[in-house]
């Protein structure tokens, strides 16, 4: 039987959500009002943090981020290349250097032996700012990356935009920050949750939360407390050249919503992967990470690694036989060094990084989303090994 189109990603919506958006456009405030400070709040509690700020978009939280932690040019950003451009681009706007290290193929994450060695070296000048990304959902040993730090001036920046209802061994969530300072999470309609575009920070120190909100509304200072001069109610003052990353009501509105369908969620999503799991078990030619994790993580993605030589096809056959049989596919990610505006910065360093490299030949994510059922995978299974047989 022949599906209908399966893409690799997709949100989803119910009438809750269409009505949540609707009683909104019927308000008199739409945009910087009371739902986002209720989506705010509920998304700290959901993350056990003190403080959340809603921005229009993951890129911008993660710009807003390194804005909080005085990113600057004497500052080195150790980061994994197997994430979307923003980790890293987002840190460029500031002048910081970036260092990248090598991942661990069994979660996608990046390695913490190859880390260790990389911070904690004198500088001269400048701070270290560490940024695991939380790959696919699994989460990465934050406890252990804390416990390597010695430098008191280290800044650490959790990239959950993949996790958001991912736990971490002890089973408290991705976003506490209980060893990070700032954690930055994405509400794209491919994530667990959806807010249109839209992304959070969530922190437990004021003062970032007090620069997080600056940098979010063309950094603009309106509290006495902070003002050079205070002329009235009316009086604001600008204390960085930032822009307009507000959320609007109407996101804020879907977020509750999505909020409520959390657990939901992330259960389907699991049970989707199990599925994938069971099916692909033993498969030839075929890796899959570890499930090491599976019980704490909320999967955004569904990664298998595919030897390509071995089934004498390259990844463009087999994403183009796939879309054939109604399959999207997608790649993630291309290292962020292979980007022309990292590599004219880094050089040519591909060899420095064999394990992303393997990575990189060989991954492919397949469909997974909470509209799916586990007919649905036995039919991407199926196909998936009808393709990768060697010809």
């Amino acid at each position: 039987m022949i599906k209908n189109f399966l893409p690799y990603g997709r949100q989803s919506i119910n009438e809750n959500d269409i009505q949540a958006v609707s009683n909104v456009l019927r308000e008199e405030i739409i945009t910087r009002g009371k739902h986002v400070e209720a989506f705010e709040a509920a998304f700290a509690e959901e993350c056990k943090a003190k403080y959340a700020v809603a921005f229009n978009s993951g890129t911008a939280a993660l710009q807003a981020s390194y804005f909080a932690a005085n990113t600057g040019a004497n500052d080195k950003v150790i980061t994994t290349p197997n994430t979307f451009f923003s980790t890293a681009g987002s840190a460029l706007a500031w002048g910081a250097r970036i260092v990248f290290v090598d991942i661990d193929r069994n979660t996608g994450n990046i390695s913490l032996d190859a880390l260790e060695p990389t911070i904690n070296q004198p500088n001269s000048r400048g701070k270290d700012i560490i940024v695991p990304v939380h790959f696919s959902g699994i989460a990465v040993d934050m406890e252990k990356i804390d416990r390597m730090i010695r430098r008191t001036d280290t800044i650490v920046i959790e990239d959950a935009a993949h996790a958001i209802g991912s736990k971490y061994s002890d089973g408290s969530p991705v976003g506490s920050c209980q060893w990070s300072h700032m954690t930055i999470f994405s509400f794209h309609p491919v994530k667990t949750i959806t807010t249109s575009e839209g992304g959070a920070v969530t922190t437990n120190d004021p003062n970032l939360y007090h620069l997080l909100k600056r940098f979010r509304n063309n950094g603009i200072e309106r509290d006495p407390k902070y003002l050079e001069q205070n002329f009235g109610p009316w009086h604001y003052e600008i204390y960085a050249a930032t822009g307009n990353y507000n959320f609007t009501d109407l996101q804020g509105a879907l977020g509750l919503s999505q909020l409520q369908r959390l657990d939901t969620f992330v259960t389907k999503r699991r049970q989707l992967v199990q599925r994938y799991r069971k099916l692909l078990k033993g498969a030839e030619h075929i890796r899959l990470f570890t499930d090491a994790h599976d019980e704490n993580t909320a999967f955004h993605l569904f990664v298998v690694q595919i030897d390509f030589a071995a089934i004498k096809k390259d990844r463009s056959q087999v994403m183009e036989q796939l879309l054939k049989r109604k399959i999207g596919t997608q790649l993630h990610y291309i290292p962020i060094y292979r980007h022309p505006e990292l590599r004219q910065r880094v050089g040519e360093i591909e060899n420095y990084f064999p394990e992303a490299e393997a990575y990189y030949a060989s991954a492919l994510s397949l469909p997974l989303y909470y509209e799916m059922d586990l007919d649905d995978v036995d039919y991407v299974v199926k196909n998936l090994k009808e393709v990768t047989t060697k010809s």
